[in-house]
């Protein structure tokens, strides 16, 4: 090797552990982030040494997400990754794929769906109704995600788990009598503005039509389009795919329907921990993640009333999907509850027999309803 070249070598290598040091030095010095905005979740914090967690590897585990997490410019170091594997044409980058029409897309791979798992749930959904079809009118909804309804927006070849086979399986475990089939619905309507480009939940217009779906089988007669003022709330909104590859994207818009008559509603989250007077809780627009504008986000249990005085009380058994769902609902019972399973531990029976429930809804996005370790609270 000559000179020329050594020396650009030896630079090179100099420059770089240079880097590397910088990077780790500016890490370790810079105050710790509690929490990101971008992935709506909790950082790990500095671990606490001591020896029995040291031989263990409870320290080492936490480190290493700390130094991970606690990382100088992780943001822009995610970004530059991705930036780099769509360059190579890579179709799916940490679990999201890029679809056509600017759509970040949720991969939902097979191997992430452990069918035993499935087949518990699907039984434990159908002994709840066995249980109380007698003393409730009981219905369900599985709403499928954006990657099976805009299948033609997902990159060829595009591994995505079977959807549609979940979705018959409960149809045929609990009758279609009790299940309230959205798939034809939203993918009569998959060329509008159904699902978010940025985020995994549908958007107003698609629980929408999936609210008027609903009203044939729960025994109400659904408003018409017309009948609400659509509001733009806000048109940056970018999501949770847009957070798991941080890159340059076309942001979304929330859009608020409010019925076009004197209503007053009362929301109580958490057993009076806060309270809204509306349907909607504005406060969470001036955040990152905008989707909790609907009813406060995901809470444990919530209550609401003022929609009508019809003696009615609906019990919805939910993900967040439901979200965006009840706001439409409110105004055809009198009283809705909705629980959690991931944070609600009460008693479903009791819960039903206290507040003399008329009416259930089951609602939750297909591959939620799939790995939800929380169904078995269904029937105790």
């Amino acid at each position: 090797m000559n000179k020329s070249k050594k020396f650009r070598s030896i630079s090179f290598s100099i420059i770089f552990v240079g880097m590397i040091f910088g990077l780790t030095t500016a890490s370790l010095i810079k105050k710790d982030t509690s929490f990101s905005a971008n992935e709506n979740r909790v950082l790990q914090q500095r671990p606490e040494f001591s020896a029995e967690r040291l031989f263990d590897g409870t320290f080492t585990k936490e480190y290493e997400s700390y130094v991970t997490d606690q990382f100088v410019a992780r943001d822009q170091w995610i970004a530059m990754k991705v930036y780099a594997e769509k360059a190579l044409q890579k179709k799916d980058i940490n679990g999201v794929y890029f679809g056509k029409d600017d759509y970040l897309i949720q991969q939902n791979l097979p191997s992430e769906i452990d069918q035993t798992l499935v087949d518990k749930n699907v039984n434990r959904l159908q002994s709840f109704i066995e249980q109380y079809k007698d003393k409730a009118n009981i219905n369900v909804m599985i709403v499928p995600t954006s990657s099976y309804i805009l299948k033609d927006k997902m990159p060829k070849y595009a591994q995505e788990y079977d959807q549609k086979g979940l979705m018959d399986q409960i149809q045929t475990a609990i009758g279609s009598e009790h299940y309230i089939n959205v798939e034809d619905t939203l993918a009569s309507h998959k060329d509008e503005y159904v699902y978010y480009r940025t985020d995994h939940h549908w958007t107003s217009l698609g629980a929408f039509y999936s609210y008027q779906k609903a009203g044939e089988q729960m025994g109400f007669t659904p408003y018409k389009q017309e009948d609400y003022t659509i509001t733009k709330a806000s048109d940056d909104f970018l999501g949770t795919t847009y957070s798991k590859v941080n890159i340059k994207s076309k942001a979304d818009d929330i859009n608020l329907y409010s019925l076009n008559k004197s209503l007053s509603y009362h929301v109580d989250i958490n057993n009076d921990d806060k309270q809204l007077n509306g349907l909607y809780d504005m406060e969470k627009l001036k955040q990152k993640d905008k989707y909790p504008v609907f009813l406060g986000g995901n809470n444990s249990i919530v209550e609401i009333t003022g929609g009508c005085k019809n003696g009615k009380t609906l019990l919805v058994i939910k993900d967040s999907f439901a979200h965006s769902m009840v706001p439409f609902l409110a105004d055809h019972y009198e009283k809705i509850i909705m629980i959690d399973y991931r944070y609600y531990n009460v008693s479903t029976k009791k819960l039903m027999e206290e507040s003399k429930v008329s009416d259930v809804l089951v609602l939750y996005n297909t591959i939620n309803f799939a790995q939800d370790k929380n169904l078995l609270k269904l029937v105790k």
